[in-house]
């Protein structure tokens, strides 16, 4: 899912991107742009609703249910990958009044 900081989404332009990166201080003392990227695998744990039954029934609680779904992500095929190429944000300016 491209967020709504992504650069495609944020500027029309390599002009415009490089006005708007100037504008934020983001190109460092080699003049390089660094630009945050996010990176997103997709996958499924199963689990019955007869076993969910019997964990409520047995007093598990979600943090509980939580780490026992985290033991069979091992077990997961992982696909659909999505890269998320992001502007960076402005660094905010205080105003002393």
């Amino acid at each position: 899912m491209i967020s709504k900081n992504n650069i495609t989404r944020s500027v029309k332009t390599l002009k415009q991107l490089i006005s708007r990166c100037e504008s934020y201080g983001e190109f460092d003392e080699d003049g390089s742009l660094r630009l945050p990227v996010e990176k997103t695998e997709y996958s499924f744990v199963s689990i019955s609703k007869e076993k969910l039954v019997d964990y409520e029934s047995g007093g598990m609680t979600i943090l509980d249910l939580h780490q026992k779904l985290e033991e069979k992500m091992g077990d997961c095929e992982w696909s659909d990958v999505s890269i998320d190429i992001q502007m960076p944000k402005p660094k905010l300016r205080t105003k002393i009044f």
